[in-house]
């Protein structure tokens, strides 16, 4: 069954199609990703407005603009791949293949940094893999001038899309270079945080979507998950300042490990925090 670009359509007969036809390819969120596909595919700034416009009949080249959409949609692509964005703690990002896509998770590693610096000022802040630059953008955005902000990224496409996000939310001091994690870094900083690799080759309970479509440089972390993590604790350990700042996200289950980790590198007054979920999402820490 399909979406035919002659059939005389209106917006709610459509949305309820294209609806059926990814429900029936199993996508969970079948309703919403339908809806977010036509606003976008119609210029709607909000998807609210589809239903100010339900009856309204749609030509057979909307029609058939959206049709790819759905049809793209159907075989797993990520809604954010297709429209181009994905809105992260109120602030709309750009996204494209080859970058990681902000997950809601990632905003509790944003609060637990916010929280520590929020009554303090000029400290340096990097942001270690920072992938479309939705963590130390939006602390820029919450937090203001009165800190140096750097993200770091090995991947030239990262690079690209943090530089297109800090021009469209107006963050022109923020930092954006090319580094492996902190290599290149000569100087104490005051506060790393990062959403580093952390999945282990081969995990069975990743979804396939991401695994298809999302860069694995982003994704995977060596055999154990904790490769990268461990050199970035490592390295941070070095840059730090004395009583520096460290979080990072972790994956469920790592919690125990990463403590160990920190402990061994020198790090006290190390904290857990769990998401929405309740999982052990954030661990952070000071130098010792």
């Amino acid at each position: 069954m399909c979406i035919i670009p002659d059939m005389k359509w209106t917006v709610g007969k459509l949305i309820k199609r294209a609806t059926e036809i990814l429900r029936e390819r199993g996508i969970k969120s079948a309703r919403l990703d339908a809806e977010l596909l036509l606003a976008h595919s119609l210029g709607f700034k909000d998807r609210i407005k589809l239903y100010t416009e339900f009856e309204r009949p749609l030509t057979e080249e909307e029609v058939e603009n959206y049709r790819q959409l759905i049809k793209r949609r159907a075989k797993g692509e990520p809604v954010a791949y297709l429209t181009g964005e994905k809105e992260f703690f109120g602030f709309t990002f750009k996204v494209q293949k080859g970058v990681l896509i902000p997950r809601p998770e990632t905003e509790l590693l944003v609060e637990v940094v916010y929280d520590y610096l929020k009554d303090k000022e000029d400290k340096t802040i990097v942001d270690v893999g920072t992938g479309s630059g939705c963590i130390i953008l939006t602390l820029y955005k919450l937090l203001g001038d009165k800190h140096r902000y750097i993200g770091t990224d090995i991947s030239s496409i990262a690079l690209k899309v943090a530089n297109e996000n800090k021009e469209l939310l107006g963050c022109n001091n923020v930092e954006i270079v090319k580094m492996d994690l902190l290599k290149e870094i000569n100087y104490p900083v005051d506060v790393i945080v990062s959403n580093p690799p952390y999945i282990p080759f081969g995990d069975k309970k990743l979804d396939k979507e991401v695994l298809k479509y999302e860069p694995a440089v982003a994704l995977f972390g060596g055999k154990s998950g904790l490769e990268i993590v461990e050199r970035l604790i490592g390295e941070s350990a070095k840059k730090l300042s004395s009583n520096g700042f460290f979080a990072i996200e972790i994956g469920k289950g790592q919690s125990k490990g990463v403590k160990k980790l920190l402990e061994k590198a020198g790090f006290r007054n190390i904290k857990l925090h769990k998401d929405l979920a309740g999982v052990e999402r954030v661990i952070s820490a000071e130098r010792g």
